[in-house]
């Protein structure tokens, strides 16, 4: 605050005005929040200042909304939105050269029922939009309200939660039966830190390695049986052993080894897990996540098992088994209501000639 007194006796307004260009420059999703707040003292006073109070209100919630989700895994929300109101239909269309998705919606007349209904509107074309055509309809409505309710979540705008939840799922339900099935699968999902980190990233793959070919039943097949894999992978019990190496279909060809328990680590080291590479490598499999979780928040979280999985990413890439693409640390609740610190470590697999 200091600052901003010392540059307005310096350099008068014209100093704070070039304080407000750079903070529109630099933070354009907040500056557009900040001028949805502002209209909205003037609301009253005009269905268009209304309109346009909301736009930008609504517009920079969601943009910033995106940017976090895209710095989490790239290409998975790349586009920004443009909110209009128009008086009859919903719809969505993608402007790729502005980078920008254009949402045409009516106005509900009550801010939770607008926020709820553009992002609706917005995630078919604003959420890994390369690989729509390949998923069924029940996939594509699951992701949409999975992303939307993550977005009300972090607004904090449980009203509008509760509107998604009584109001706009039932309906969607009644045309699309098996759409609480996969709402289910994705926030367990969610609740184990998978959804963003390894469901979108490898749909939004999956996408580009299909996007030439005409969309077909066996692509949509295909991705519903690997979200049924990860789902099987994340509620299995503690020491089962799983029935499937990975899931190796026609465009996805990905799998979990996890760090497994002291005894394990202890008795045969790195090399148990790095025999899996390569064994998942001889068949034909092109990305391994390393899976390892530590101890609870706020205690003891640094542990063996992640040291382990650090260790075997090291060894594998020095092996030309695999390269290491990134580690991502976060916090996930584990079944018995635990909240552990968990490191996922993407491995591309160097197949060989």
């Amino acid at each position: 605050m200091t600052e901003v007194l010392q540059i307005f006796e310096n350099w008068g307004p014209w100093g704070l005005l070039a304080l407000v260009v750079i903070f529109i420059l630099v933070y354009p999703e907040r500056a557009e929040r900040v001028g949805g707040w502002f209209l909205g003292l003037f609301s009253w006073s005009s269905k268009g200042i209304r309109h346009r109070s909301i736009k930008l209100k609504i517009q920079g919630q969601v943009n910033t909304f995106a940017r976090s989700i895209d710095r989490e895994v790239t290409g998975s929300m790349p586009y920004n939105m443009n909110l209009n109101f128009v008086k009859n239909i919903d719809r969505s269309e993608l402007d790729p050269n502005k980078k920008t998705v254009i949402v045409r919606m009516k106005d509900r007349g009550a801010d939770d029922r607008n926020i709820v209904h553009s992002m609706m509107v917005y995630c078919p074309s604003g959420v890994i939009p390369q690989a729509r055509p390949y998923l069924s309809d029940a996939m594509n409505e699951s992701i949409n309200v999975t992303v939307t309710r993550k977005f009300l979540n972090y607004l904090k705008n449980y009203s509008a939660l509760q509107y998604l939840y009584d109001d706009v799922l039932p309906t969607c339900a009644k045309d699309i039966p098996e759409l609480d099935d996969f709402c289910k699968i994705f926030d367990t999902l969610d609740d184990n830190g998978l959804f963003t980190r390894v469901i979108l990233e490898e749909l939004r793959d999956y996408g580009a390695r299909v996007e030439t070919r005409y969309p077909e039943e066996s692509h949509r097949a295909e991705s519903t049986n690997f979200v049924n894999y990860v789902y099987n992978v994340a509620t299995r019990q503690t020491g089962e052993e799983s029935q499937e190496i990975g899931y190796l279909g026609q465009h996805i060809a990905t799998a979990f080894v996890f760090i497994g328990t002291a005894e394990h680590m202890l008795k045969k080291g790195p090399s148990l897990y790095l025999n899996h590479i390569r064994k998942l490598r001889d068949a034909g499999f092109g990305r391994a996540y390393l899976a390892a979780r530590g101890g609870p928040k706020g205690r003891q979280e640094h542990t063996l098992s992640i040291d382990m999985a650090e260790r075997v990413s090291y060894l594998a890439e020095k092996a030309n088994l695999a390269k290491r693409n990134r580690a991502m640390h976060y916090y996930a609740t584990t079944r018995d209501g635990t909240t552990r610190i968990h490191i996922l470590i993407e491995m591309g697999i160097i197949l060989t000639p």
